[in-house]
């Protein structure tokens, strides 16, 4: 019976410490996150049958986000963005580029990129929101793009492994020191260029992994259209417009003159002309037919 109740006791405290974590983690906080430890891969196990590892999906995640707000809130909203990457600290959020064009306020935009832990980096787009709702603007776009680097980063490992392979055995030549001078040269020169290969391959790993564990955020400000609704704006406007297709007319107008000109003043001339030689002109005669009277 004592047996019972303690191990009753055990199973509810363990259900309360259980979730106690769990609300620890719902609770996000961009200032202090909870530490999220990479999941690892699940197992598949038959009745009689031994566990199979089923390899879960490498994904490098990229988001994107743009917002649009008052031409002065710009700058303090990406100050604000700037500053919840930094209480993160640089272990889970990075700073790689920041772009600000200040001047008009219509006309004013700025960007900035960052690389944040990609266990957080959804919650992460979700303080950024918040953070551009209290400068007074709205996300107007964001995405989200995956790219699988499962088959890359296997292969690359196959490749680590392989050269590590043929630099061990080289190296275990060159140390015995077996087979004659050419080929002692010939394993040192295999050697250097399996090491080069195999630290080239630890190298790219070492990016993927890097991508996988952390995920790029670039985000874009602009500012808002400015809305004017006083009618003496809009009169002014109608004026202004008013007076840009008069122009625009007068200025069709001018040019069609200058290029009727000339053959205007060709064809008055030639006009003139006529009426001055018509006179000079024989006249044909007349026909008796014209002379003779029609009779009554």
């Amino acid at each position: 019976m004592r047996v019972l109740v303690l191990a009753t006791m055990c199973l509810g405290l363990a259900a309360c410490s259980k979730s106690a974590d769990t609300s620890k983690v719902a609770s996000f906080d961009v200032a202090e996150p909870a530490a999220e430890a990479p999941a690892a891969p699940p197992k598949v196990t038959a009745p009689g049958a031994a566990a199979i590892n089923v390899s879960v999906p490498r994904m490098a995640y990229s988001y994107k986000y743009s917002f649009i707000l008052p031409g002065t809130s710009i700058t303090h909203a990406q100050e604000a963005h700037i500053a919840l990457c930094d209480r993160l600290g640089p272990a889970r959020c990075q700073l790689l580029a920041m772009d600000s064009a200040s001047g008009d306020a219509q006309v004013a935009k700025a960007t900035l990129k960052l690389r944040v832990a990609s266990t957080i980096a959804r919650q992460f787009g979700v303080a950024l929101e918040k953070a551009v709702s209290n400068a007074g603007g709205r996300a107007v776009d964001q995405s989200i793009t995956a790219e699988d680097v499962s088959k890359d980063m296997v292969d690359t490992q196959a490749r680590i492994h392989q050269r590590e392979l043929l630099v061990s055995r080289l190296t275990e030549i060159l140390r015995t020191r077996k087979g004659t001078v050419a080929e002692l040269v010939e394993a040192e020169r295999s050697v250097a260029a399996a090491q080069e290969e195999l630290d080239q391959a630890k190298g790219w790993l070492t990016e993927l992994e890097g991508r996988v564990a952390m995920s790029t955020i670039d985000i874009d400000y602009a500012a808002a259209a400015a809305t004017t609704d006083h009618v003496g704006s809009t009169v002014g406007d109608t004026f202004a417009a008013s007076g840009n297709a008069f122009i625009i007319a007068m200025g069709g107008i001018m040019r069609l003159i200058i290029f009727l000109g000339p053959w205007a003043i060709l064809g008055a001339l030639g006009w003139w002309g006529w009426r001055r030689l018509r006179p000079l002109l024989p006249r044909a005669a007349p026909t008796p037919s014209d002379e003779t009277p029609t009779p009554s």
